[in-house]
């Protein structure tokens, strides 16, 4: 019985399709709109839904919220570089690089558990409000889909 099964399958992954036997391509739809409409009816009597001021003020003020959300975070990701980065400009980098004897020495001695500790709060913090705009996102998402006419009737 199974090598019926794999006959059928072989078959079906060898055989190409006929055109008659593929789906129709996506879109079209004004195309379909307009070839479904009597003669007196004019296409754009469909597209009589005003604007909704509140929700484009909501979307509005999303927006602005997540741009200072991305900006916040842009800041918050180059002050822990600066803190705790690799680059010769962090103070960690210059700390471990200094002399035995200098005043940065007993500076990396005693403060630099604080400086990684405090970028690493920075990154937890950083992490947090992406985490914000990824649920911003995906609210908005929903409510574009929500707002979208369904095509089932």
């Amino acid at each position: 019985m199974s090598s019926l099964f794999r006959k059928q399958f072989t078959r079906v992954l060898v055989e190409e399709e006929s055109p008659e036997g593929m789906a129709p391509e996506p879109g079209g739809d004004e195309e379909a709109l307009v070839a479904g409409l009597d003669a007196e009816t004019p296409p754009g009597a469909f597209n009589d839904v005003p604007d909704n001021p509140a929700g484009m003020a909501e979307a509005g003020q999303v927006s602005n919220a997540t741009q200072k959300l991305n900006g916040w975070i842009t800041q918050i990701e180059d002050f822990i570089e600066h803190l705790n980065g690799l680059t010769p400009n962090s103070m960690n980098y210059e700390l471990n690089r200094a002399d035995c004897s200098s005043i940065m020495a007993d500076v990396q001695r005693s403060e630099s558990k604080k400086i990684s500790r405090v970028a690493q709060d920075l990154s937890s913090l950083s992490e947090a409000l992406k985490q914000y705009l990824l649920g911003a996102e995906r609210k908005a998402r929903e409510a574009a889909s929500n707002d979208m006419p369904s095509s089932s009737i």
